[in-house]
């Protein structure tokens, strides 16, 4: 049994062995607790889903990589064969059944962050889609798409001394208005921009429909990770330009709200567990429209008292760290 523990989340996680519960908590190896008491549990069998025993349950609706089955008691998931999740709702136990290891990380990765998500929703808490870093004690913001270089954008900055990781994918917003660390791993599809990392912190999974990609354990980063809530937040909405260098200037609040709400309150970019997450009734419906007014609450409460920016970024990869960089050191000496 290995227990994590993502800011009051504790998950038990259990599996046959212990390369294989070592394995599948490798990206959160930095939550692993030795105690407390669990609110879910994950078992991975590591055995093929056992079809001929589950019930006869009528198709809910799919998704691109599975499809779901949802009945009172119980949520069938089922990735086309690949593998299963099933859910005990009265429990609050999954069993992740697969024999594929690329399946069983993604497939337990993504739960994982689909059950915090639930967990920040019901305690007031936001993700940011954006990549995080800290300086002194300033933390500074930046939402980015999908792919738009998060973490290629990280491990430069990470270069200059005194810059800290707080998240290269999802910083997260506590209910009292602090940045609370999140590193769980880095991710490239070229794995030529980590050949200097040392090989015992890489590791590689072939997504299922997004293919393969490597990833650094968040640990390489050992002294560089930022381990404190901070408060004096930076918000540095992103923008990329095909040809010109990068600058950043300061822009008014209202000029943030769009990606405000497209990076935090609906989470463009976060796994958001559709399969874990939604339904088809009324009540459902009405309960995540209460949750997009929490989320808008607490993004309110971080614009209030934020300082906001607007960086453009260029191809220039060294130069995009040496214009923000600059500009951080810039705000701890005003």
């Amino acid at each position: 049994m290995t227990l994590i523990c993502l800011h009051g989340l504790v998950i038990d996680c259990r599996a046959p062995s212990s390369d294989l519960e070592a394995m599948l908590t490798r990206p959160f190896s930095l939550f692993r607790v030795a105690e407390g008491v669990p609110e879910v549990r994950i078992e991975v069998p590591g055995s093929p889903p056992p079809y001929d025993s589950f019930p006869r349950l009528h198709a809910s609706y799919s998704t691109p990589r599975n499809v779901v089955y949802d009945a009172r008691g119980c949520r069938i998931v089922d990735y086309f064969g690949k593998g299963a999740t099933v859910e005990d709702k009265a429990d609050a136990a999954f069993t992740i059944y697969g024999e594929d290891t690329n399946f069983l990380q993604e497939a337990f990765y993504l739960l994982v962050l689909s059950l915090f998500g639930r967990y920040c929703d019901r305690n007031g808490m936001l993700r940011i889609h954006a990549m995080a870093v800290s300086y002194r004690d300033t933390a500074v913001v930046i939402p980015m798409t999908m792919g738009g270089g998060k973490s290629t954008l990280a491990m430069a900055v990470l270069q200059e001394e005194g810059f800290k990781l707080i998240s290269d994918d999802e910083p997260v917003l506590d209910r009292d208005g602090a940045l609370l660390p999140f590193a769980l791993r880095m991710g490239t599809l070229d794995r030529r921009k980590i050949q200097d990392i040392p090989a015992e912190y890489v590791y590689s999974i072939d997504r299922m429909e997004f293919g393969l990609k490597h990833f650094v354990d968040a640990a390489y980063w050992g002294s560089s990770l930022e381990r404190r809530a901070l408060r004096d937040i930076v918000y540095v909405e992103a923008r990329r330009v095909l040809n010109g260098p990068p600058c950043i200037e300061a822009i008014p609040k209202r000029k943030i709200i769009r990606s405000l709400f497209r990076d935090a309150i609906v989470g463009v970019g976060l796994f958001q567990g559709l399969e874990f997450l939604l339904g088809h009734s009324p009540w459902t419906t009405a309960a995540k429209a209460g949750v997009l007014l929490k989320r808008s609450g607490a993004a309110w409460r971080m614009l209030r008292n934020a300082r906001t920016y607007r960086f453009t970024i260029s191809r220039d990869i060294d130069e995009n760290r040496r214009v923000l960089c600059q500009f951080v050191r810039s705000l701890d000496e005003a």
